[in-house]
């Protein structure tokens, strides 16, 4: 294998070592205390005061009798699905109890959930395909976010570009002279949907994805902040911080919609692992229904689904994404994400089919 081949693989020797390491060490320490998100806001709040994420879904089920299902601790704009099944009782309806089991780095999620300490996690389908690739033994059972149609309020696309007011940028067309013969600086780690969906649209406006320069930051927050300090010349950013952006006086040029991939471009799966599933598949079964209820629940009570959320991480973000209202995974919506990272040299035309990263088994509509 050549020099270029050999780096073209890295993801894919990464996440194996990573896959590894998870399964030799088996343990990770989180960062906040565990519990569901309701008693974490309870007990922030102090006993004696009711959280508002308490007030609803009661029931007479015994505690006790309940279930866990263990994730770990979103601090982000994915947490809305699962705060919302667990404050208006989604979960609790299923038998289930949601139990968060501390924060994580986003490294370090794929490991916690191979190792069974958390039971489900979510991601995109490019880096679900990367890992299975790099040797995970995980399947996607449901879809999560994706990008709404025309007619939805345009704050729930899942992502928004902006750049500096002064740059002279008004489009995706004035990027293609803009720095011309230069690289363009934009926050994203791939494989994600950040650099996915900037890449397919720099294809489509002409604008070359070999221009792309991705630069990681921890948060959306830290990338507006490195936009106005000149580090970058572009922004990508999720529907928490869309008003952020804005008030910064920032320029929008626009969102994931323009990539032309309709629900695809913001899609979201949750995965367990391929021995959960097997060992507990009616656990799996329950989880789907509840996220299902969750989903069109946020999508009809969008005001107080971005309230949950914002309340719960610590932000002033007034609005969450757009999920889907049923669970079922359309094939044809994941195949642009693969296909991206065989373009990118990230994987080997063939090498992970799409039948390799789900099962239909569980799919609510």
């Amino acid at each position: 294998m050549s020099i270029n081949s050999k780096k073209k693989f890295i993801t894919i020797g990464a996440v194996a070592l990573v896959i590894l390491v998870a399964i030799g060490i088996g343990a990770y320490i989180g960062k906040t205390k565990v519990g569901s998100p309701a008693e974490l806001v309870s007990k922030q709040a102090g006993a004696g005061e009711a959280s508002t994420q308490t007030g609803a879904g009661k029931s007479a089920t015994d505690e006790q009798n309940l279930i866990p299902v263990k994730t770990y601790t979103r601090k982000n704009c994915t947490s809305t699905p699962v705060l919302v099944a667990d404050a208006k009782g989604f979960f609790k309806e299923q038998g289930l109890k949601l139990v968060f089991t501390g924060e994580l780095k986003s490294t370090e999620i794929l490991p916690s959930v191979l190792n069974g300490n958390n039971d489900f996690a979510e991601t995109h389908p490019n880096a679900l395909a990367t890992y299975i690739a790099g040797g995970a033994t995980i399947k996607a059972v449901g879809r999560a976010i994706i990008e709404p149609g025309p007619e939805i309020d345009p704050k729930f696309r899942h992502m928004r570009w902006f750049v500096k007011a002064d740059s002279g940028i008004k489009s995706w067309k004035d990027l293609v002279d803009y720095k011309k013969g230069q690289k363009l600086n934009h926050n994203g780690l791939a494989p994600n949907c950040t650099t996915f969906v900037a890449s397919t649209i720099f294809d489509k406006y002409g604008i070359g994805r070999d221009r792309l320069n991705f630069i990681n930051f921890d948060t959306d927050q830290a990338a507006l902040q490195a936009l106005e300090q000149g580090n970058i010349d572009i922004a990508c950013v999720h529907p928490p911080f869309y008003k952020l952006a804005e008030d910064s006086g920032l320029t929008l040029i626009g969102d994931s919609s323009d990539a032309g991939l309709g629900e695809a471009a913001g899609l979201y799966l949750y995965y367990f692992t391929d021995d959960f599933i097997e060992k507990n598949p009616d656990i799996v079964l329950k989880f789907a229904k509840a996220m299902q209820e969750a989903q069109v629940w946020a999508n009809n009570n969008t005001d107080e689904a971005a309230k949950i959320t914002a309340d719960f991480i610590g932000s002033n973000g007034n609005a969450s994404h757009w999920y889907a209202s049923s669970t079922v995974m359309d094939e044809e919506q994941i195949k642009p994400w693969v296909n991206d990272l065989v373009v990118n040299g990230k994987l080997k035309d063939g090498q992970v089919k799409i039948s390799d990263l789900l099962t239909h088994k569980f799919e609510v509509k």
